[in-house]
């Protein structure tokens, strides 16, 4: 009803952490809702993740079944670190969504995955504490990036292993990093 109301041309289902146990129940879900919002001319999508070891966030995706149910397979190509990462890093790395890619097209047909980037970073903030370093994360926008960088004037490189424009700065003992997606 929602769709032919705002004149929607499909619908993307994005389930996470999702229990293992779960993995063909959600798979099961999918074929039965997709005939029917596809009765309704809407085109379906399911969210994904890249493969990992994670049981609650990425196999319990059966990629392979759902590609062969819905028109769309989108991977969320991002939180390569996340927010709580113990250690700083990129959102998405060139090579880290490269190889994540690889491994998702050895389950889903290329001409269904759909390329999810991330349209934001993250400023790291490192302070040390008790001798130990305390890593901490802010989500911000890339406007807010170009904000950072104007009133910060770091030095801007670029980071030949993460294929992305880096800076860093300090204030006082607190050391800030940023990989600029």
């Amino acid at each position: 009803i929602y769709a032919k109301l705002y004149g929607l041309d499909g619908i993307n289902i994005d389930f996470e952490n999702i229990y293992l146990k779960d993995r063909g129940i959600l798979t099961q879900f999918m074929r039965e809702l997709t005939p029917l919002l596809r009765e309704q001319g809407l085109v379906v999508s399911i969210d994904v993740t890249f493969r990992s070891l994670s049981e609650n966030w990425s196999m319990c995706y059966d990629r392979k079944a759902l590609s062969e149910v819905v028109d769309y397979v989108a991977v969320m190509a991002y939180d390569q670190h996340w927010a709580s990462s113990p250690v700083a890093g990129s959102v998405a790395e060139f090579g880290w969504v490269e190889n994540g890619i690889k491994r998702i097209l050895e389950e889903v047909p290329n001409e269904k995955v759909l390329l999810g980037l991330p349209f934001y970073t993250r400023v790291w903030k490192e302070e040390i504490a008790d001798g130990k370093v305390k890593v901490s994360s802010t989500a911000v926008s890339m406007g807010s990036v170009e904000k950072i960088l104007s009133e910060k004037n770091p030095e801007v490189i670029w980071n030949e292993s993460s294929g992305q424009h880096y800076v860093e700065y300090k204030e006082g003992k607190t050391t800030y990093k940023i990989w600029i997606e």
